[in-house]
């Protein structure tokens, strides 16, 4: 394999190779489930092998329009969100298998350990500065992990809101985190705050925060209704952006069950739920 590069015989050179492997892999096989982009399917839709194609990111009616252009027969198109889906309106067989976990792998923790935890890209559609912002209004330690991503002004936004706000000892970066750290971050944390401010199709780090037993406190936009049962697994609040709402959720969460938390993990998000799921929705493309 040679390194790829952005030059155009580069990138269509890649995209032959794939299409011929994924036919070769696919000979065998009773049906396709696709993570990738829906343009790496371009030969297997002309074989008539069923295929779900799972949807992570952010769905229009451009990338619609390009699917059912192509769409043979035995397709499913599986969302990670209803909200996801509900934005860009298809004639399509649908679906939706929020995002999941493996639950048996992440510790369960029955008590917090005194702080916030923040967790992601450290963007600000994600809201890093908000989740500072409500750590100072509620006076309790907030620990931030995730990277900076290599993308215009990201860098930037570090260095003019997250730095600062380093030097008070209230807040502090560890860095980026493997799923060991991540585990032991959200595990000791009081509550994940997850003050998104972008229409997130469905975050991962919701259903890995309940895992360990940790609430989450977000606001009410997008998936999140989806993932968190406010009073129960966490709360959400109301107008996005507002840190004291925030706060004022970080002040109730004495009402919240860490094992209620866990228990809804189990329950709609492991992957063992998960499988049946997509085993019963792929079922009737395998009868046709």
């Amino acid at each position: 394999h040679r390194p790829p590069t952005l030059a155009y015989p580069s990138r269509a050179r890649r995209k032959l190779q794939f299409q011929l492997q994924s036919l070769l892999a696919a000979r065998g096989c009773h049906w396709v489930f696709n993570h990738g982009r829906f343009d790496y399917l371009e030969a297997l839709l002309r074989s008539g092998k069923p295929i779900v194609h799972l949807a992570h990111n952010p769905l229009d009616a451009e990338q619609i329009a390009f699917m059912e252009q192509r769409v043979r027969s035995r397709f499913l198109l599986c969302g990670v969100s209803r909200d996801q889906l509900s934005r860009a309106p298809t004639r399509l067989p649908t679906t939706v298998i929020h995002n999941f976990v493996d639950t048996r792998r992440f510790r369960f923790s029955s008590s917090g350990s005194g702080y916030l935890a923040f967790l992601g890209r450290l963007t600000a559609n994600k809201g890093v500065h908000t989740a500072i912002a409500a750590a100072r209004l509620c006076g309790r330690p907030l620990r931030i992990a995730g990277t900076i991503p290599d993308e215009p002004g990201a860098l930037d936004y570090f260095r003019r809101t997250i730095e600062p706000a380093l030097g008070d000892g209230l807040v502090q970066y560890v860095g980026p985190v493997d799923d060991q750290q991540k585990q032991e971050l959200l595990a000791g944390a009081d509550a994940l705050l997850f003050p998104t401010q972008w229409s997130e199709p469905c975050a991962v780090v919701v259903p890995e925060s309940l895992a360990c037993g940790t609430p989450v406190l977000a606001f009410d936009i997008a998936s999140n209704r989806e993932l968190i049962d406010p009073g129960h697994t966490g709360e959400l609040c109301p107008d996005v952006g507002d840190a004291a709402q925030l706060a004022a959720a970080v002040e109730r969460l004495g009402g919240l069950s860490r094992e209620r938390c866990r228990a809804v993990a189990e329950e709609r998000f492991d992957v063992r739920p998960a499988t049946r799921r997509l085993l019963d929705a792929v079922a009737p493309l395998l009868a046709r």
